[in-house]
């Protein structure tokens, strides 16, 4: 009998989404009888709670009339973790193996907020699930100081490579959700005092409204272009093109947009939060500012847009950083692995 995996997650735009497209399109699942169930979208309430409910149903469904299942649910925070807490507990109910695969940039500052009564729902969901993965050694260790359990470390991975193109002068490129926490607004602030010419390319969507008003209000209308969530051949072609990538998060696990710039050698600009400084060192293969520090940014935009001499050995060294621990032939034998345990359990 294949091995059936059940994976349930969101369907957002996003790094959750593109993950487990890497993994339908890398293979993982060949030989496996694979079910996709979304629970989320994050367009409106009415049509999420709609999903949830269906998602419920059809996967009750499965739980009740098929045998031995490995149910793979991508987690991150709030409604999520609800959602996944949910859909364990079923699987418990009839005896499937349950996979958390932790993605929450926020699942700290999440957890810490909660109640009583939420923080031990949260800690029983992490000490029984049959599977606890996380993306960096950081949150493995978070998730053993508050419960006591060792997580299984599982990188996310991109197989992407740069494409034949010229590199431009002064292109700067943000790649993300419009919303505080991935540092947007600094960032525009940060380009309005820049002193040398440059171009930034805004990718992705959120708080358009909001973020268009600033950008009238700097008086940047020139300096920028929108190009909404991009696909894949968008994405590749501007992160082969232009000279710096810039994420001034506040909050994240790993970034997929980190992984995805190592690949294709383009220089970094990102915050030393969550598993980033466990990749990104400073000089060594990015560039570091803090969270909400709208001079640093513009320092090191100038800085890295100067191209000064190290930039080529920064770009080299992420790159082989990428290919040992974040393509698939290095993570995809690890998720073989995981799935294996879980059926010979």
């Amino acid at each position: 009998m294949k091995t059936h995996i059940v994976t349930i997650a969101t369907s957002a735009p996003g790094g959750i989404d593109s993950v487990i497209n890497g993994y339908v399109e890398n293979g993982l699942f060949e030989n496996k009888t694979h079910t996709r169930i979304t629970s989320h979208l994050g367009l409106n309430k009415w049509q999420d709670l709609y999903l949830f409910i269906a998602a419920f149903f059809k996967f009750s469904w499965l739980a009740l009339t098929r045998r031995n299942l490995i149910v793979h649910c991508h987690m991150s925070y709030k409604g999520s973790f609800w959602r996944k807490l949910v859909f364990t507990v079923i699987a418990k109910l009839f005896h499937h193996y349950s996979i958390i695969h932790l993605h929450g940039s926020e699942f700290r500052v999440y957890f810490g907020s909660r109640s009583k009564l939420t923080k031990k729902l949260i800690l029983w969901l992490i000490k029984h699930a049959d599977e606890f993965v996380v993306l960096s050694q950081g949150w493995s260790d978070y998730i053993e100081s508050i419960s006591g359990r060792k997580a299984r470390v599982i990188n996310n991975y991109v197989d992407v490579c740069q494409l034949d193109l010229p590199r431009q002068s002064n292109q700067i490129l943000f790649l993300g959700a419009f919303i505080n926490r991935k540092g947007i607004y600094e960032l525009l602030q940060a380009c309005s005092e820049l002193e040398v010419d440059f171009h930034l390319h805004l990718c992705g969507s959120g708080e358009n409204k909001k973020v268009a008003d600033l950008v009238s209000t700097l008086k940047l209308e020139d300096k920028i272009t929108f190009h909404g969530w991009v696909n894949t051949e968008q994405k590749k072609a501007l992160l082969s093109t232009c000279s710096v990538m810039i994420l001034p998060t506040y909050n994240e696990g790993l970034p997929m947009t980190i992984i995805e710039s190592m690949a294709c050698g383009i220089p970094i600009i990102t915050t030393p939060v969550g598993a980033i400084p466990e990749v990104i060192i400073e000089q060594q293969t990015g560039y570091l500012v803090e969270p909400g520090d709208v001079t640093q940014i513009r320092e090191k935009l100038a800085y890295v847009l100067a191209k000064p001499t190290e930039l080529n050995t920064v770009i080299k060294t992420a790159n082989e950083v990428y290919q040992a621990r974040f393509t698939s032939k290095v993570i995809l034998p690890l998720w073989e692995s995981v799935y294996a345990t879980a059926k010979s359990n």
